[in-house]
């Protein structure tokens, strides 16, 4: 007799615990039962995946003992599989779109305001209308006047650039809920923290006593989202002149070429290459082994509230103001030079939202956040 009513079901396969101690439906212990289906789309950026969870809770909370699937892109389904709360991850492919239309969802929730995500969830949704967005006629529709908000920001610039609250705000209110919300809820794999920190003492000899990591890229789209080489050279000189912390360079594999150009203006013994273009899992391990964090808008800041690193954080073209900084774990530092912050776009000024910050202020910020020597 299997139990289909119970989360851990997988049907093709055995279930975690079959594999675990031999237990067998139905005189299993560790049976958890489900009543609602809920379907969660987000097919955005890693980084927005991510920091989306810490909608979940709020979710959960609508529904009756929900078993919450989530739909995103083939490139963040490992993260999103780490997620508390997250009972199956559906990767965007031919099978998952199948998955998606014969859910059979008691409720779809769908809060990125585009075409493909809108007309998925109309998809899934059968006679119970979406929360969020969905398609009418092929248009991208909001399912109330939060969403439409959110809608109408993203469609004029004068709006996005005089919001004052957060993401997490804007959807918690497309939700109907309130208050503050959560830290997104990882669950790190114990296997990836021991091969992190075993990777960081082979680089240093010795496991560091305080540890920055430097994350060093912010992706292609909007080039100012992060200093450039020479000024994290610079940062990192006055972090290692004033404390005995060592310092991570962190990010992917098209950081390499930045990771080595800065590494050669540093103390070598101070300062170690530690990329992760093996996959997210491992990018969140070796961050967990920091004690503070140095990166722009990006997918560092989201782990980085995720695992509870403090963090400074530098703005410029994307908006300082959508970012949570759950009671002060991130340090959100932008010029107050410029009026052209927030214009989701790149410039060609020599002094520019990047260039005015000044690097021995970011150090200081660091060392502030780091444990006590």
């Amino acid at each position: 007799m299997i139990r289909f009513d119970c989360r851990h079901h997988r049907a093709a396969r055995p279930c975690d615990f079959n594999k675990l101690d031999g237990s067998e439906c139905p005189a299993c212990t560790h049976v958890a039962p489900f009543e609602d289906r809920v379907l969660f789309i987000k097919l955005d950026a890693i980084g927005d995946v991510l920091r989306t969870a810490s909608l979940l809770p709020a979710v959960a909370a609508r529904h009756r003992r929900p078993f919450i699937a989530w739909a995103t892109r083939p490139e963040a389904a490992e993260l999103v599989g780490m997620m508390a709360l997250v009972d199956e991850v559906i990767p965007l492919a031919p099978e998952g779109l199948a998955r998606i239309a014969t859910g059979g969802w008691t409720q779809v929730y769908s809060l990125s305001n585009d075409a493909e995500s809108a007309a998925l969830a109309t998809l899934a949704a059968g006679t119970r209308p979406p929360v969020g967005f969905h398609a009418v006629r092929g248009v991208v529709t909001p399912s109330n006047d939060a969403a439409r908000a959110w809608l109408e920001m993203a469609a004029f610039d004068r709006l996005k650039r005089a919001n004052t609250a957060t993401y997490q705000a804007r959807m918690l209110a497309i939700l109907g809920a309130a208050g503050p919300p959560p830290r997104p809820a990882l669950r790190l794999p114990p296997a990836l923290h021991a091969a992190a920190a075993a990777r960081v003492a082979h680089l240093f000899g010795v496991r560091p006593r305080r540890l920055v990591a430097i994350n060093l890229g912010a992706g292609t789209r909007w080039p100012k989202k992060m200093l450039d080489s020479v000024p994290i050279a610079r940062c990192i000189q006055a972090v290692c002149a004033h404390s005995d912390a060592a310092v991570l360079l962190v990010g992917g594999a098209g950081e390499q070429a930045k990771a080595e150009a800065v590494r050669a203006q540093c103390d070598p013994a101070r300062v170690a290459l530690a990329l992760t273009p093996e996959g997210v899992g491992a990018f969140v391990a070796m961050l967990a082994q920091a004690d503070a964090l140095l990166c722009g808008d990006t997918l560092a800041l989201h782990v980085a509230t995720a695992i509870g690193l403090p963090a400074v954080a530098v703005f410029g073209p994307t908006s300082h103001a959508e970012i949570e900084d759950f009671g002060g774990l991130i340090d959100k530092v932008f010029t107050r030079a410029l009026d052209c912050l927030c214009c989701y776009g790149d410039c060609t000024k020599t002094e520019n939202c990047m260039t005015l910050l000044d690097p021995a202020d970011l150090a200081q910020r660091l060392l502030a956040r780091l444990p006590a020597a």
